[in-house]
């Protein structure tokens, strides 16, 4: 897989609607009920879900998607947008996707480099007491509630907006700090836009990668037991339904998470 939707068609211009479809979210996220029963826990159900699989090294982008005639989305509303190199058609824009040089938005427009890169980049971490400088500049149409900085799927860093007003009407944050990796880590900016009626919308960068040698990235123990226990399950469910070869799918699968949890972290 390459692509994780971060926005998703459950997130509607219209009220949250849709509660009590997923398979409930797992005790060690702090979620309602089963993870739906709120729009800010879906989301997080959803952010969760990706910086597991980020932590077992699955460098997957993030992505969005509406679907648009179905569900009551306009087109756009969850949008990810892609830092090109070139001018811009269709093949660099994929380009850039693929890259990871991407942000996720469902409102607030998020623009970050680590060390002068975009999203995406991968640095050789061999220096320990070397600083990367994190800039974030976040534009939105309605004032931030929040910005945070994700590493390896912890919130390390809480920054209160200033939520400057600019001459076209929108609102100006800027944040820049040092970044010192103790390990092989990603990181990735996150914030939340205040909505009237208790709503919110929010933007997610790509990730940024370290890798430090001898020090491997490494899951929770917590994260890596439920994705081992949600592809037993899919192989019970699906065992006489699916075809074989998507059986031996999960299969692998399987061989792969229970081979990371001998490792995991408590």
């Amino acid at each position: 897989m390459d692509l994780f939707e971060l926005a998703n068609n459950h997130h509607w211009r219209t009220g949250y609607g849709v509660r009590n479809w997923a398979v409930p979210a797992p005790a060690w996220m702090g979620l309602a009920g089963s993870g739906t029963a709120t729009e800010r826990d879906w989301t997080l159900y959803g952010f969760q879900t990706y910086y597991a699989l980020l932590n077992c090294g699955f460098r997957l982008r993030p992505a969005a998607g509406t679907a648009n005639g179905v569900h009551p989305v306009p087109l756009g509303l969850s949008r990810v947008y892609g830092q090109l190199a070139e001018p811009f058609n269709y093949d660099a824009w994929m380009r850039g996707l693929a890259a990871g040089r991407s942000f996720v938005t469902t409102g607030p427009m998020v623009f970050a480099k680590a060390a002068d890169r975009w999203p995406g980049a991968t640095f050789q971490a061999t220096d320990a007491s070397k600083d990367y400088r994190l800039d974030c500049t976040v534009r939105s149409e309605h004032p931030l509630e929040s910005i945070q900085l994700i590493v390896n799927g912890l919130v390390t860093e809480r920054f209160e907006p200033k939520n400057s007003k600019t001459a076209s009407g929108a609102f100006a944050n800027e944040v820049s700090m040092p970044f010192k990796p103790k390990g092989t880590s990603w990181l990735a900016w996150r914030c939340f836009e205040k909505r009237p009626g208790d709503r919110f919308r929010f933007a997610h960068t790509a990730p940024w990668y370290f890798e430090v040698a001898d020090k491997p990235l490494q899951p929770r123990r917590a994260e890596i037991e439920w994705l081992v226990a949600r592809v037993k399950e899919e192989i019970a469910r699906s065992r006489g339904i699916a075809p074989d070869s998507l059986i031996d799918d999960y299969q692998r699968a399987l061989e792969i998470y229970e081979q990371l949890a001998k490792s995991a972290l408590p």
